[in-house]
């Protein structure tokens, strides 16, 4: 989640349909990737300690005390309590008692604006594919065209040489912007969008489209007309307390104008027009959460269907531009805003509509241009985010190259970092998960027989992805890189990235799906359901410490990976997940009397959710309600497989919730609440805990303490 950052952070959302564990952020750069991997796992282990010191006396107690499993938490609090450092109560906050260590040994450098587990290992990752940059950059050799090797390092000189890059400017990518800005009408602006989106798939008011599984055919590709890009986007531009977000970004407008080559004058002009605009098409559209609905965004048109609704655009000629001309239906993804955007098409607004396009595709590349219009984006992104101090150099190029080829290095980090080992025993874990989600569902008094079996087909149907692909996809293989030495530039490189990824989607339509293909590198560190596909995916890179650990207790590993996999299970059955059968088809399986109480029991989610806030601003119960389900569900499987085992529980517990430490700037935590799916982690933990019965079960929490919620108002779907 960027706006071209968080438009990118819908794309991929919309484009892949998964919901992951992480806490909202696809952006690497934001989080402590300065930290080595000594330092992760000296980090990890003096608050690990510190935690299992206090469970060691937890444990002691409950020995001493075996008829008494209230008394669990009671003596490591009282040793807190000797230690003035240590007054937070567990009772009160649950989250701050169990990471008061760890956070106390976190401290933002300049260049971060957040820090969770997530990100630290991601730094972990991106330090050992920096190595492999470092060793291809200095060892004199040449290698094949076409490997991972000659890749990386032409691709790194590309990134790497600054005089190559400012020579460059936009030379690649003028004539396509000379396209827009001599458009001499409405129809002439249109044409040169489809051009641009046809070839390289630059997307900003009209021509935008995406192939994706066809979700009332999971089986079958179907083209999805995207939405316009919304720049800083809807949340920030019609939130109330991020108007001087907007402002900041209003000035990276105009200050990119004027490196386009604008006047003051003209680009303060074109900076009005362009907020004026945004502001137009962000009335009109879908909010976050309902962009997860297919309720909503599934709309079938055919092309006289389109021409009815774009009635200032030729249809026909756009589709026959994008090579997507022919098809039996198109799917508008938010048709109130592609009424809105037709309205927009007319010849008075065409300037600003030019300006538009102008600066979303400045904004697109500008990371990969002239070292100015690199230093505007990353100024703009480290002021939204909070930083207050950009990476130097060395590190922002080695990002770039990790970026622009992420199979290659996907190849290389299995190669050197992925233990069989432990697949074997998080598969044999999901088993398990799997096993007691039936078990969980077979209990559910609101659901019919009928539909149980349903649900229970959906898990026996569901598929597991560990690790990294069988076949690694055709794009890696696509993608070559044409080196400076032979007239390639990294802008013009990047034309040829967003050339394949058009090419290979073009390829796929007409096709049947393929449910073997990944879409996610093994290096990522996420974890994700795919309802099109019924599946979940754990990446190699996950699946290690904190998250999982073979020296682990199996209460603690059932707290962390654990967790995690039984949070993606849970998305089969979300308030999205749940509409989508068990071959991935959206299709609603559920009686309405079912439907009826699902949707009670998700209002008392929200607003239970609604109640938690963090820097005096709600958390937004409706954009969070799908992971706040996926969280509760889990932490319902992983007590209910534990059953009666206090120590088991309570280091389930505390794992959960250490692997949920975070640290934010104030800039960041206001971006998570207003554009994050996921609740704050200290929300995250806090108030799953607050709604599980079993927390009750071992630790001594009374009315009037915080984290106690009456059990009549504790939430959940599964139960």
């Amino acid at each position: 989640m960027k706006k071209r950052a968080l438009a990118l952070f819908m794309a991929v959302i919309l484009t892949l349909q998964m919901t992951g564990c992480n806490t909202g952020t696809e952006e690497q750069d934001t989080t402590a990737e300065n930290k080595t991997q000594s330092s992760i796992k000296d980090l990890f282990n003096s608050g690990k300690n510190d935690k299992d010191d206090s469970k060691k006396d937890k444990t002691d107690e409950k020995q001493e005390t075996a008829d008494d499993n209230n008394d669990i938490v009671s003596k490591g609090n009282e040793a807190d309590n000797e230690d003035e450092d240590k007054e937070v109560r567990y009772q009160d906050d649950y989250y701050e008692f169990v990471n008061q260590n760890l956070l106390s040994k976190i401290e933002l450098a300049p260049t971060d604006a957040h820090w969770d587990w997530f990100g630290e290992l991601n730094a972990v990752v991106s330090s050992e594919m920096e190595e492999i940059i470092d060793e291809l950059a200095s060892d004199g050799k040449t290698y094949e065209k076409g490997t991972s090797e000659q890749k990386i390092k032409d691709m790194y000189e590309c990134v790497t040489n600054m005089e190559n890059r400012n020579e460059t400017g936009l030379g690649p990518l003028k004539p396509h912007m000379d396209s827009i800005r001599n458009a001499g009408s409405i129809e002439e602006y249109v044409d040169a969008l489809a051009h641009l989106s046809g070839e390289f798939g630059f997307s900003s008011i009209v021509g935008g489209y995406s192939i994706m599984q066809d979700k009332a055919d999971s089986s079958e590709y179907a083209v999805y007309m995207m939405y316009a890009d919304t720049l800083i986007g809807k949340e920030y531009i019609e939130g109330e307390n991020t108007q001087e977000y907007v402002d900041m970004y209003l000035d990276y407008i105009n200050d990119m104008l004027m490196e386009f080559g604008m006047t003051a004058s003209e680009a303060a002009q074109s900076t009005d027009s362009i907020e004026e605009l945004l502001r137009d098409i962000c009335a009109s559209t879908l909010t976050t959460e309902q962009m997860y609905d297919p309720a909503i965004t599934y709309n079938v048109y055919t092309q006289q269907d389109l021409q009815k609704l774009y009635t200032n655009v030729d249809v026909p000629k756009m589709l026959k531009t994008l090579k997507i001309d022919g098809q039996d239906k198109y799917i508008v993804m938010d048709v109130a805003q592609a009424k809105k955007i037709n309205s927009l098409l007319v010849e008075e607004n065409l300037q600003a509509l030019k300006d538009y396009s102008t600066f979303v595709m400045l904004n697109d590349t500008a990371k990969y241009a002239n070292a100015t219009y690199a230093k505007l984006s990353d100024d703009m992104k480290n002021a939204l985010y909070g930083i207050t101090e950009s990476w130097g150099d060395e590190k922002t190029w080695k990002n770039l190259t990790q970026d622009m080829l992420p199979w290659d290095f996907g190849m290389i980090y299995v190669k050197e970092h992925f233990s069989a080992e432990d697949k074997d025993a998080v598969e044999k874990m999901i088993g398990q998960i799997l096993k007691e989600y039936e078990t969980i569902i077979n209990r559910q008094e609101w659901m019919s027989d009928a539909t149980k079996k349903k649900a229970i087909r959906k898990l026996e149907t569901m598929q597991v992805k560990i690790g990294y692909p069988d076949q690694w996809p055709a794009a890696r293989d696509m993608m070559q890189v044409t080196p400076i030495s032979e007239g390639g530039s990294l802008l013009s490189n990047l034309l040829v990235s967003m050339q394949v990824a058009i090419d290979d989607s073009l390829n796929k339509l007409g096709t049947k799906v393929d449910r073997s293909e990944w879409d996610v590198t093994p290096q990522t560190i996420n974890a994700m359901y795919d309802p099109l596909n019924n599946e979940i995916i754990f990446p190699a890179a996950i699946l290690q410490a904190p998250f999982y650990d073979s020296d682990n207790s199996d209460g603690a590993n059932l707290g962390g990976i654990g967790f995690v996999i039984a949070h993606e299970v849970s998305h089969a059955f979300d308030s999205s997940g749940a509409l989508y059968d068990e071959y991935g088809n959206y299709n609603v399986w559920w009686t309405d009397e079912e439907m009826a109480e699902y949707k009670k029991m998700s209002q008392s989610i929200i607003d239970y959710y609604s109640n938690y806030e963090m820097m005096g601003t709600k958390v937004n119960g409706d954009l969070t309600l799908m992971e706040n389900i996926a969280d509760l569900g889990a932490m319902t499987c992983i007590t209910s497989i534990i059953g009666d085992d206090a120590k088991a529980l309570d280091e389930a517990f505390g794992q959960m919730t250490y692997n949920w430490a975070s640290e934010d700037t104030a800039s960041f935590m206001m971006y998570l609440l207003n554009t994050d799916t996921h609740s704050p982690n200290k929300v995250r933990v806090n108030a799953v805990l607050s709604s599980c019965d079993a927390f009750y079960k071992i630790y001594d929490i009374k009315e009037t303490d915080k984290m106690y919620v009456a059990p009549e108002d504790r939430v959940g779907i599964w139960k």
